[in-house]
């Protein structure tokens, strides 16, 4: 877990932060309630159904990383599904095994989710690393797991494929905060 960034956040989003950062057992009623508001104003979640919005809320982590940082590189196994809060983050794939000849395919910016290699155990097909600083919501691979069976259909609607790297579909915005 990385330390909350917080300044420059409103109160109110400051409010998610922590609440999302505590371990989910110790996630009270209210606290789930403040998460679910902020969630509900992110496009990679606006059409979800508000039960698999409060099972996210239940389960998610709140990861925040500075520019630069490789969240994972391709060929690693996968452990969490991410998805974009705020900031953006480049994909990268090389066609060696030498992460130096990456090229950049695309960005990943607010709304935006990926990692569903996770749902079997293949390896990364790209490397992602930060362009900014950025905010993310990370579920970890047996949570996202016991999420894909009840909410397959819901889930798969909002993916789509772009050169071997699964994304949300629609434009990448979110609600201002």
């Amino acid at each position: 877990m990385v330390a909350a960034h917080t300044s420059g956040h409103s109160s109110a989003s400051a409010d998610w932060i922590i609440c999302l950062d505590k371990r989910p057992a110790e996630r009270s009623g209210e606290d789930v309630e403040i998460i679910l508001a902020r969630l509900k104003c992110v496009k990679a979640f606006e059409r979800f159904h508000p039960s698999l919005l409060q099972q996210i809320c239940l389960c998610g982590f709140y990861d925040c990383l500075e520019r630069g940082i490789t969240l994972y590189r391709q060929g690693d196994i996968g452990t969490s599904w991410y998805a974009v809060i705020s900031g953006s983050l480049d994909v990268k794939v090389s066609e060696t095994a030498n992460h130096q000849d990456a090229v950049t395919i695309c960005t990943l910016g607010i709304g935006t989710a990926f990692g569903e290699s996770i749902l079997d155990n293949t390896p990364r097909h790209a490397t992602i690393v930060t362009r900014e600083f950025s905010e993310l919501l990370r579920i970890d691979q047996r949570e996202f797991k016991s999420l894909w069976e009840p909410y397959r259909k819901a889930l798969v609607s909002e993916l789509v494929r772009i050169g071997g790297v699964t994304l949300s579909k629609g434009p990448c915005l979110s609600c201002p905060g």
